[in-house]
């Protein structure tokens, strides 16, 4: 196939000869990229061969990955560690995250001579190409913005976008990489344990957020609720779908997430769990055909976990059930200095944010500053993605947003579909509809662990990526080994 990324240098007459033995190498099992993609015209057609990376060079792809393994067959294997250490440790506290990877990153560049073709190809990933789109855009939004230095920051958080670059290398592996995240999360889970109880460790405690009631570890109560919303999706399928071991592991990874969401005390999670919770069902249903009592054993299982969770619970859960009652009323009253009521309040003014600027908006991280403006001050954002990004960004941004996470989620459909025996294919779709759900109260795109995971995520769903799925068995093990 001839696409944007046939190369013409020496490197890619390499490239050309390694992948006539990689097409003539009728051993090398081959992945369908999509079975049942048939050829479409007119805007949408091309927007959809866009998303699906038909440009790509596939052939080149392939010698690029080939010329990699032949040549430096060490440094995969020391990769695919550091990568799957660098999810483990994701979701510690703050600054964990911003260090868990920089080996994987500084390693990338160390071996950079054998990787530099596959990094090409992973970067010119449709993701990746969609997410630019949208950081140049931003940069020119700095220009109009109220707050040039806060939008700087805003833009910063999307650096975690380019995390397929570093990743892609040993993208052959991503079951396991979903695996790594999804002991990351349980890991991060630590957090709350520790603040369940008092061990006594002062070095810990320090790191431990601080909210009377709520139990989210070191992470803040929504962003771990976010977090582990996204983690529910990523256990779903493994519990509806998995065999053996591979379904006893996602259940207890489903039933650890709900109940850590349960335990933050977000009441914007908690709506996005069941919300998940129901799409998620309704997806692996309508497309794997489970059977219905399947369906009733596994949330049977889950709702008995999170009610007996539910009752230790108990009394934090009704602080927040009546919190939510009385500032309902105070609401209804006109009085909105409540959390509830700064919530509507941030969403009123980005909404009329929108409407005076509905084209480019006020301007990249120009919210909080445009608020002041106007006499208001209720948060730093608008607590909701959508309309935050509308707020700064305008119709221009809403549209490139949109682009990036229909081009993302269409992947992730894909790798779903085209890996039947593998459950975790299905993870990261669903992780990214959680990490959407609860976008719906948080600006997910612009805090540090939750861009964090949806750029993982992100990079978990390629348009394309060499590999096989893993084999129809008793278990499922990660790609096929």
């Amino acid at each position: 196939m001839s696409g944007f990324f046939a190369y013409r240098g020496p490197l890619i007459l390499l490239d050309r000869r390694c992948s006539v033995a990689v097409q003539n190498d009728s051993s090398m099992p081959k992945t369908p990229i999509n079975p049942d993609h048939t050829p479409q015209t007119g805007l949408w057609g091309r927007f959809i061969g866009f998303a699906e990376g038909n440009y790509i060079d596939r052939d080149a792809c392939n010698a690029a990955f080939d010329r990699m393994h032949r040549r430096d067959a060490i440094g995969d294997k020391i990769h695919l560690i550091l990568g799957f250490g660098a999810l483990m440790c994701l979701f510690g506290p703050v600054t964990m995250t911003e260090i868990a990877i920089l080996p994987l990153v500084a390693f990338f560049f160390i071996r950079v001579v054998n990787t530099l073709p596959v990094w090409i190809h992973g970067f010119g990933q449709p993701p990746i190409l969609a997410t630019l789109a949208l950081i140049a855009f931003m940069f020119i939004a700095l220009s109009w913005s109220p707050d040039r230095p806060n939008g700087l920051a805003e833009i910063g958080q999307l650096r975690w976008f380019f995390v397929m670059g570093f990743l892609f290398p040993i993208i052959e592996h991503r079951t396991k990489l979903v695996y790594a995240l999804c002991i990351g999360l349980a890991l991060g889970q630590i957090g709350q344990v520790l603040d369940a109880f008092d061990f006594g460790i002062e070095p810990v405690a320090k790191l431990v957020e601080n909210h009377p009631g709520r139990i989210a570890g070191w992470w803040h109560p929504v962003v771990g609720g976010g977090l582990l919303v996204a983690g529910m999706g990523l256990h779903l399928p493994a519990a509806m779908l998995g065999k053996g071991r591979t379904r006893i592991i996602g259940l207890l990874g489903l039933t650890i997430s709900s109940v850590g969401v349960l335990a933050t005390g977000t009441r914007g999670a908690w709506g996005a769990a069941l919300l998940l919770l129901v799409l998620g069902v309704l997806i692996v249903v309508r497309i794997k055909r489970v059977p219905i009592k399947r369906v009733v054993a596994v949330g049977g299982l889950a709702l008995i976990a999170v009610g007996i969770a539910g009752f230790v619970l108990r009394d934090s859960i009704m602080i927040r059930v009546n919190e939510t009652r009385a500032e309902l009323r105070e609401i209804e009253a006109g009085d909105y200095d409540s959390y509830s009521g700064r919530r509507v309040r941030m969403a009123q003014e980005a909404i009329e944010a929108f409407s005076q600027h509905p084209i480019v908006g006020v301007g990249t991280g120009g919210y909080e500053r445009w608020c002041q403006q106007q006499g208001q001050r209720f948060g730093a954002h608008a607590h909701n993605s959508t309309l935050h990004i509308a707020a700064t960004l305008g119709l221009i941004g809403l549209v490139l947003w949109a682009i990036v996470l229909f081009v993302v989620l269409r992947n992730a459909w894909r790798w779903g579909l085209t890996d039947p025996a593998n459950p975790y294919a299905m993870g990261p779709m669903l992780g990214i509809a959680g990490l959407l759900l609860a976008s719906l109260t948080d600006s997910v795109h612009i805090n540090a662990q939750s861009v964090a995971m949806l750029g993982v995520l992100l990079a978990l769903c390629p348009a394309y990526a060499p590999g096989t799925p893993s084999p129809i068995g008793d278990d499922i093990t990660p790609d096929g080994e």
